[in-house]
């Protein structure tokens, strides 16, 4: 389950939107307090909405006999179908419909473009709680620590490692401002310029990797 988990948590710390939002949070006014409120906002959502999941659907789970290998078989084919689409350019479609929406919400698009560039730490947190919300990547994750039938300690621990790896890309340049904020700024920019050009064929390929081996055991395992 580990080496498993935390591979799909590298995977979504990839994702080139929420490498894009700390970019944007450490190019505004106090960066080290945007990035904190925003890894703050973010690591809370991600941290009860998997608590949720553990402790209060899991006797739901048991209930429907949800066993490890179906788990894996299911995490698997929607880690294959993610991938696929990743590959496919989904990220660049995104990016159209965000510049569609500019055109057709110009005043809305606006405005909230100088919330975002503001100082308001509130904002930040509310921007790391969005962020947070569950995707597909982190529904599966959970799955597959429910399905481990592990002790409740260490599924508790396995949410928690995943967030912590998850939010890699806030955490590490968080510590990197506080030594060398320019080349942080550089560094953190030059990345996300990567992800959006080149970056998608590495991840969708990870996803696809992680998913034909979970299919394959599930299977198995049956």
């Amino acid at each position: 389950m580990w080496i498993t988990l935390l591979v799909m948590a590298v995977a979504v710390s990839l994702e080139p939107f929420r490498v894009g939002m700390t970019v944007l949070m450490i190019n505004r006014p106090q960066p080290a307090r945007q990035l904190l409120a925003f890894l703050a906002g973010g690591f809370a959502m991600g941290t009860v909405v998997g608590v949720i999941a553990l402790f209060l659907l899991r006797p739901a789970l048991d209930t429907a006999r949800f066993t490890l290998p179906v788990v894996q078989i299911v995490v698997g084919v929607v880690l294959l179908i993610n991938a696929g689409l990743v590959l496919a350019g989904v990220w660049s479609r995104g990016r159209d419909v965000v510049n569609v929406a500019d055109s057709r919400f110009g005043p809305v698009a606006t405005r909230a473009r100088r919330v975002l560039d503001g100082r308001s730490l509130w904002t930040a947190g509310v921007a790391g709680l969005g962020i947070a919300l569950p995707s597909v990547d982190y529904l599966a994750a959970l799955a597959l620590i429910v399905a481990s039938g592990a002790a409740t300690t260490v599924q508790l621990g396995a949410l928690l490692a995943f967030n912590v790896v998850a939010f890699a890309l806030v955490e590490i340049p968080l510590l990197c401002y506080l030594v060398a904020p320019q080349r942080t700024r550089a560094a953190l920019s030059a990345l996300y310029d990567w992800l959006r050009a080149q970056g998608r064929r590495g991840v969708g390929a990870l996803l696809a990797v992680v998913g034909a081996v979970l299919l394959a055991v599930g299977v198995a395992g049956l």
